[in-house]
């Protein structure tokens, strides 16, 4: 069965001061039976340490050409040309699969002008949008992202955590009035009755597996697997919904 983790940080995080390696991240996607994962930056704070994690995410990938796959992130707050400018160096250049906004440290709700930008570059470059949910209220909730989300609809919105316990029903609600809307996992508890809950509001073709850390792997797999969903929703979860949101399909090595 095909797995897919498109939500694994590197570096050393600022805001959490946790550091994930590169050997970490392969060592425990092989003793899970990951095959594929969408990497992205830790939390910086300057422009350059955003850059540089990307070159190092990209040498990852060259390293893992059919398992890893890069994800850029950046706050829309930095100069609007060089926003652009490192968007297309990491999709055109680098050939990483998609975005992600992180409204905890970016400090950025929907109702921020800037917030803007992301949706607007995610739709240039034909890329998903991952956007952090939860920790960092009120600028980590989907509503303010609602008329954002309603008006990009030709972008796929990855709304991460599927906005923690504290949020979810938010997190639905927008996935019920937005097709564009994808849920994934990671870093959520409770999270077995919910993840089945999930499933019969929107549907298992719109829900992934994540992880946010190697850490994380092998216990959110086990609670997709031994929750109570039937074969065909545990397959959408582990590794089909990703597959088709990030456009992996003929990219991974093990299919």
């Amino acid at each position: 069965m095909l797995i897919i983790d498109p939500h694994v940080h590197v570096g050393h995080d600022t805001t959490w001061d946790s550091n994930r390696t590169e050997d970490e991240i392969i060592m425990k996607m092989n003793e899970v039976g990951i095959e594929a994962a969408i990497v992205q930056p830790a939390q910086f704070v300057t422009f350059d340490d955003y850059c540089n994690c990307h070159n190092r995410i990209h040498d990852f990938h060259l390293k893992h050409p059919h398992r890893i796959f890069g994800m850029f992130s950046l706050n829309p707050h930095y100069d609007e040309d060089l926003y652009r400018k490192e968007a297309h160096r990491c999709v055109d250049k680098l050939g990483f699969v998609a975005m992600k906004l992180t409204p905890l440290t970016h400090i950025m709700s929907g109702s921020v002008r800037r917030s803007r930008l992301a949706f607007e570059v995610a739709r240039e470059l034909n890329v998903p949008l991952m956007i952090h949910q939860g920790t960092g209220l009120p600028w980590s909730s989907a509503i303010t992202f609602y008329d954002l989300i309603k008006e990009f609809s030709d972008v796929s919105i990855v709304l991460a955590h599927c906005g923690t316990y504290e949020n979810e029903e938010e997190d639905i609600f927008v996935a019920k009035k937005c097709e564009n809307v994808f849920l994934e996992l990671s870093v959520r508890t409770p999270n077995m009755q919910n993840i089945k809950y999930f499933a019969q509001e929107i549907g298992s073709h719109r829900m992934m597996f994540a992880s946010d850390s190697p850490d994380e792997m092998a216990h959110v797999k086990w609670e997709i697997e031994n929750c109570g969903l039937s074969e065909k929703e545990i397959t959408d979860i582990l590794g089909q919904t990703a597959k088709k949101v990030f456009k992996l399909g003929g990219k991974i090595e093990l299919e």
